[in-house]
């Protein structure tokens, strides 16, 4: 099996769960390995009827390109970027929140205390783009995925518009976890095991996809991580 780049287009806004602080539910303005291999394994199934939960395990995170560049993450001045575009620039050129609310079927009045916000990114022509090592013609069975789990709403369409094979040596995002670069920010979290580095951690758990809603795992993997964008020392 070999690496290949994928780019997928954004065709609705997307929201990638990540914080909610009280009625707001904040969007990631990337996508974790894990939330695009849930949405390619679900597709996979849906397309072939097979299922196969080892089949995109070898997945980078997956960046937005925007004017050919893709915007990989970094810490500047202590502020989590996207390329040159820190986080906050990046939301307000492309992030928007919907508000809705819950209706009580007798008065047909707003339901008290329901309102929800919760953030999107908006697909302005957004390209995605990360790396998978599967068979070519695993990747080509897949025209669409559904990106966040909100596609009741209109929400998480993408399009796969290329596919091109590229050695490991060459990925500007490394897919393996286990493979970072010190001194250079990373890509992909790192399980934290008391290394030293600059940046942030993070708690994130394994899903299981085999219902309908997404069921956390027991899995070993769930834990603490270093995350993207931060610096391993030497």
């Amino acid at each position: 099996m070999s690496w290949h780049k994928i780019v997928f287009k954004q065709i609705q806004p997307i929201h990638l769960g990540h914080k909610k602080h009280g009625v707001i539910n904040e969007t990631r303005i990337f996508i974790t390995g894990q939330m695009m291999w849930g949405a390619l394994t679900n597709a996979y199934f849906h397309k072939t009827n097979q299922y196969d939960e080892g089949l995109f395990e070898n997945i980078s995170c997956f960046y937005p390109m925007s004017n050919d560049e893709v915007l990989l993450p970094k810490f500047k001045d202590g502020e989590f970027c996207l390329g040159d575009m820190s986080e906050k620039e990046f939301r307000q050129k492309y992030v928007t929140t919907l508000l809705s609310t819950a209706i009580n079927p007798n008065t047909l009045n707003a339901k008290d205390e329901s309102l929800h916000e919760l953030d999107v990114i908006l697909p302005d022509s957004l390209q995605w783009v990360g790396y998978i090592k599967c068979e070519k013609a695993k990747i080509e069975a897949i025209k669409e995925i559904f990106i966040g789990g909100d596609s009741r709403y209109g929400l998480g369409l993408m399009r796969r518009e290329h596919i091109e094979e590229e050695s490991y040596s060459q990925n500007p995002i490394k897919g393996k976890m286990d493979n970072a670069t010190p001194n250079e920010p990373l890509t992909n979290f790192v399980k934290f095991d008391k290394q030293k580095f600059e940046g942030k951690l993070e708690l994130l758990a394994e899903f299981s996809f085999k219902k309908n809603s997404p069921e956390i795992t027991t899995s070993e993997t769930n834990g603490l991580y270093i995350s993207v964008g931060s610096v391993l020392a030497n």
